[in-house]
């Protein structure tokens, strides 16, 4: 009986955090936010657009400080819709991070606190970990904010109390914003610039209101030292992508360009269109434009659902706007484009329109131009609402 050829496993890997060869260098980045989290009442900013791939980044160096005995707490604070949930997502990070040494971590920070904790077994972890009562959770935002910094008083002190020095991430940490704008801004600041025995590495994606909460006038000013997260080099990320193809025999030339070209520039854009291209090019163990094409068609294909319901949701002008977007980037206002697309609207509705796009995620102003925020959304106008005005383009043509 013949064997079954064994399944090759995707030399690139997509969803969530990724380390290891999956991950794509960022070394000297790495560096930096790795001297930042061991060098005490050191604090920096890891900034950019998202899916740059700034989380992957910050779990790559907190496995490496844990690895060399240096405990780091990394809290993604993306989901909470509270400060209260914030308070959660902190005090569990922090428990699965110290457990692994420390005993009766959780029990620690209950006596600390002085409040009641809600205590449940984690299945992956077996440890107790902690979430706030319901009392905590219906109280104001001032009384969450205060339970929320006596958190972090709680690990500055337990590091204090056993001599060690921790590293603390804050992921997503604008959103502390919604819940008290400048004054929440101003109490975070306050307590991470007393803290002697932790070091804050504080990440957003929120690039207009990160650089709003750190200018001048604003608590965060001179707290923290910026680092922006901006794409791979080019010709770095493409070698990385052929490197990788190699590894299950799959020929890719000089592809790495190419589907930086058509997918870039986020870096989780950028390999999701090569994971699927390596899915595409196993059997035949080569790459041509017409795979990366059929790669990117069969990604727009997969996401039908999400972007019909987004398309949906827009206004008549909104839809004209991308459709003409998905031709030229520049030039929205003028009369020739109006002329072209039959575009009725007043100069100034078509500008509105396209800044109101920007606010909705939808689109991304480049110097003079506009961009789709994601490259498989305007194929997704390309294969589906461009023909609407008779007009079609290959799936991957970029403005």
């Amino acid at each position: 009986m013949a064997r079954r050829p064994q399944a090759v496993e995707n030399p690139f890997r997509i969803g969530g955090a990724v380390s290891g060869p999956y991950f794509a260098d960022r070394e000297d980045e790495r560096r930096r936010i790795r001297q930042a989290l061991v060098t005490p009442q050191e604090h920096l900013l890891v900034y950019g657009p998202r899916r740059m791939g700034k989380t992957s980044m910050l779990r790559v160096v907190q496995d490496s400080l844990r690895r060399s005995g240096h405990p780091v707490i990394l809290a993604d604070l993306s989901t909470a819709s509270s400060l209260s949930e914030m308070t959660t997502r902190l005090l569990q990070a922090a428990t699965r991070e110290l457990g692994r040494k420390w005993r009766d971590v959780a029990a620690a920070f209950a006596e600390r606190l002085r409040i009641r904790l809600t205590l449940e077994p984690d299945a992956a972890s077996g440890l107790l970990l902690p979430s706030l009562g319901v009392g905590l959770a219906e109280a104001d935002v001032g009384a969450q904010r205060q339970t929320f910094g006596d958190v972090l008083d709680a690990i500055d002190a337990l590091a204090a109390s056993r001599r060690v020095h921790l590293g603390l991430i804050l992921d997503e940490f604008q959103e502390i914003h919604r819940f008290g704008a400048e004054t929440a801004e101003a109490h975070l600041r306050g307590i991470i610039q007393h803290h002697e025995h932790v070091s804050y590495v504080l990440a957003g994606s929120d690039q207009s209101l990160i650089e709003s909460m750190i200018s001048r006038s604003r608590p965060f000013y001179k707290l923290l030292t910026p680092m922006h997260v901006g794409p791979i080099p080019e010709a770095q990320l493409a070698s990385w992508m052929e490197q990788r193809f190699a590894t299950v025999g799959i020929a890719a030339g000089n592809v790495g360009s190419t589907i930086i070209a058509v997918a870039g520039p986020r870096t989780r854009d950028i390999v999701q269109l090569a994971h699927e291209i390596a899915d595409i090019a196993h059997g035949a163990k080569r790459v041509t434009d017409e795979t990366v094409e059929a790669a990117f068609s069969a990604v727009v294909r997969a996401a039908d659902a999400p972007y019909r319901a987004i398309w949906n949701g827009l206004t008549s002008l909104q839809q004209q706007v991308l459709r003409v977007l998905v031709v030229r980037s520049t030039g929205l206002t003028t009369a020739a484009v109006r002329r072209d697309f039959a575009l009725t609207a007043a100069s100034g509705s078509l500008s509105k329109t396209a800044q109101t796009l920007v606010a909705q995620g939808v689109l991304t102003p480049d110097d003079n131009a506009y961009r789709y925020d994601d490259p498989f959304m305007r194929g997704w106008v390309i294969l589906n609402a461009l023909p609407d005005i008779g007009r079609t383009l290959p799936v991957v043509h970029t403005p």
